[in-house]
């Protein structure tokens, strides 16, 4: 299987960033991440690539790690008061890790090639970007079922890399308030808006299948909204660092997927 069964280069020129369309891709996404904080490219993998990463991720069912916890929007010890730290928040899912994932699966595929590589970091403007060496977390499927849901939280990194597989037929929406906090400024009384949906200005992103994502998580508080019917939503999380050979270290392995490598 090479790349461009995987992803459609006729429509995202990714192995020719230097010509007219490569470059007005490139201005294209960094446009979109300025202006909302996220880039959504529709049909960025080809639909037999989607097909086989779906029927992948419910062969491996069973072997992935469920979560199903509950945080603040920080991910840091619950406060006992009227703070944004105070409120509860919802998260369940199956994760498929990377050591999982078929040796000829499209995931693979296109994970590994440089050329992937080398867009995602030009597209998020990042002056160095390699892929997670992580042998857990370097890629992985996420699986929803009916209920599921990932509470309002901030990423601990500047950016995230996602490609819808199936989405949920009712619930299982991306929403988010782009940059609703600084490295400045928290805004924590913008938060506690956002917290009761008092916030105006969400943003639901569409995730057809196919679909990558780039998103600025960091600042912009997000969510998946609960899943309320019984088809599953499924997708692919790319794990990206500023640093070569980065890793989790075991206590994020255990939790993220319930064991260490």
């Amino acid at each position: 299987m090479s790349p461009e069964s995987v992803i459609d280069l006729d429509r995202y020129p990714l192995h020719e960033l230097d010509s007219a369309r490569g470059q007005a891709l490139l201005t294209f996404c960094r446009a979109a991440l300025d202006f909302e904080g996220a880039c959504q490219l529709p049909g960025f993998f080809r639909p037999a690539a989607v097909e086989a990463l779906v029927t992948e991720a419910l062969s491996k069912r069973e072997q992935a790690w469920r979560t199903d916890d509950e945080h603040n929007v920080y991910f840091e010890p619950l406060t006992d008061d009227d703070s944004a730290r105070s409120v509860r928040e919802h998260t369940s899912k199956s994760a498929v890790a990377w050591d999982l994932v078929d040796g000829d699966s499209p995931l693979r595929v296109a994970y590994e090639w440089d050329g992937l590589t080398t867009f995602l970091g030009q597209a998020l403007g990042m002056e160095s970007f390699f892929r997670y060496a992580d042998p857990l977390g370097a890629a992985s499927l996420m699986i929803f079922d009916q209920g599921d849901e990932l509470g309002w939280h901030f990423d601990r990194s500047p950016f995230a890399v996602t490609v819808m597989l199936q989405p949920s037929e009712k619930g299982g929406e991306y929403q988010y308030h782009h940059h609703l906090r600084s490295g400045e400024d928290q805004n924590e009384a913008g938060v506690v808006a956002a917290l009761r949906d008092e916030y105006p200005g969400r943003i639901t992103l569409a995730g057809t299948p196919g679909a990558l994502t780039m998103f600025r998580g960091q600042y912009s508080l997000h969510r998946v909204t609960p899943l309320t019917s019984d088809q599953t939503r499924i997708n692919a999380v790319l794990a990206y660092s500023q640093k070569p050979d980065d890793t989790m270290n075991a206590l994020t392995q255990k939790l993220f997927y319930g064991r260490t490598a």
